[in-house]
């Protein structure tokens, strides 16, 4: 390796033709591929793809240096502000630099404590409906997660009626957009084929349908003006500092697409991912059934049990499993030199499954994030990631989710099924198929 006076460059890794031939494994098993790496290179490895280089890590230390300590020589990759972005717009998931920090300021007081407790009650609501119908016998239970988590982000975000048919059309776009994405940042060389055959368009053309609706209901809204305390209230209301200007249709838009695939695949995962650690841990499940049945509404979304639960589910299967940065300038972390325009991927899946950093890292232990345990996993755990772009949607999360798991184990009782899922990394780690048996308690 390159060295200068004090420090090493980069850290040790693959070549460039070895680094082609991983970047090619990875689009097929992303996750074995990143484990393999990891192991061989204790963690952080270095991929040299010509003018693009690549350090990957699961060290908490360098995670904790790019998203915290030296956050500000980092932005977020061309790969989510770019192709992401033509899909979603520019929201706070798909912007860098001052737009993203006017925006953050902008939208983050409508998602403190106590605004989102506004919110409980419409939560609740959903959840009830939803378990009204809910079918019982052995079920792939991952579309009803996807369902409800989509329901509850449209109710919350729109407490109106929204039709059925623009319900469907929102969600289809969701799901099928981000294969699209993934599809296009792994298959690189496949990139003009997507053009020529029109799956490019076919994709953009859904994303401008996905905006038409929305575009259809804020002005429904705003041709009303009525108010319904809900999140398009919040985003409608708010307001610029420097020119008390409230943001354009299209910056509502752009905002709203972001809450909807980030506030709804990310919790329906983690739900299920839930499920199926407790049917799978039946002692788990019926302790934390006992202790929050006769719960109110508040206190179950305050409650440790069914957040530790949450919380160590996210560990073992985290919905936002990797994320990128890149170097705005030169960096130095533990003597390793971090050239301008390096991309920093940290693998969160990784991190949370490394045994140097938790004791029986492969098992379902909730109490490890209860009392003072937790404090212990602050600088190894990113289930939301960290810094100043910490998701804004994390208390809202969160309290969905216990929400939902409370009502759920009060009324239903959860068994494994005959397969085990299936890991689906996408833009989130999406398991393919969560086969339970499900029965009325």
């Amino acid at each position: 390796m390159a060295t200068t006076t004090h420090t090493t460059v980069l850290h040790p890794g693959y070549g460039f033709l070895r680094s082609l031939v991983r970047t090619y494994k990875s689009a097929r098993k992303p996750i074995e591929t990143m484990q393999e790496s990891m192991a061989r290179f204790q963690g952080t490895y270095a991929v040299n793809l010509g003018m693009m280089r690549v350090i990957a890590t699961q060290d908490p230390g360098l995670i904790e240096h790019v998203l915290k300590n030296n956050h500000r020589n980092y932005q977020k990759s061309s790969i989510q502000t770019d192709y992401l972005g033509r899909f979603l717009g520019r929201g706070l998931l798909t912007a860098n630099g001052d737009y993203w920090l006017k925006q953050r300021r902008l939208i983050q007081p409508g998602f403190h404590m106590d605004k989102i407790q506004a919110l409980y009650g419409i939560m609740e609501n959903t959840v009830n409906r939803f378990l009204h119908n809910f079918p019982a016998g052995t079920i792939d239970i991952y579309p009803l997660m996807h369902r409800l988590a989509f329901d509850m982000v449209i109710d919350t975000l729109f407490n109106v009626d929204v039709p059925a048919e623009k319900r469907t059309q929102l969600g289809s776009f969701i799901s099928e957009v981000q294969e699209f994405v993934i599809k296009d940042v792994r298959q690189p060389y496949n990139r003009w084929w997507f053009r020529l055959s029109g799956e490019m368009s076919a994709n953009l053309k859904k994303a401008e349908g996905a905006r038409d609706v929305i575009r259809f209901l804020i002005r429904q809204r705003t041709a009303t003006n009525t108010r319904h305390n809900d999140l398009l209230d919040m985003l409608l209301d708010a307001r610029y500092e420097d020119n008390g200007e409230a943001m354009t249709e299209s910056q509502v838009i752009d905002e709203i697409l972001i809450l909807l695939i980030a506030g709804h695949e990310t919790t329906a995962n983690a739900l299920s991912w839930s499920l199926y650690l407790l049917a799978h841990n039946r002692a788990e499940l019926l302790t934390l059934r006992n202790a929050t049945a006769a719960l109110t509404l508040n206190e179950v979304v305050m409650n440790p049990a069914l957040s530790a639960v949450i919380k160590e589910s996210m560990r073992l299967y985290p919905p936002a499993w990797i994320s990128d940065r890149v170097a705005l300038e030169d960096d130095v972390y533990n003597n390793y030199v971090i050239p301008k325009g390096t991309v920093i991927v940290s693998f969160y899946y990784g991190l949370h499954r490394d045994p140097k950093h938790w004791q029986a890292a492969q098992t379902f232990q909730p109490a490890r994030f209860l009392g003072e345990g937790e404090k212990s996993t602050k600088k190894i755990f990113y289930p939301f990631g960290a810094g100043p772009r910490l998701c804004i949607g994390n208390n809202f999360a969160m309290a969905e989710m216990c929400i939902f798991l409370q009502a759920f184990l009060k009324q239903f009782d959860v068994h494994p099924g005959n397969t085990t899922p299936v890991i689906r990394p996408l833009v989130t780690l999406r398991p393919d198929r969560v086969e339970l048996r499900i029965q009325n308690v």
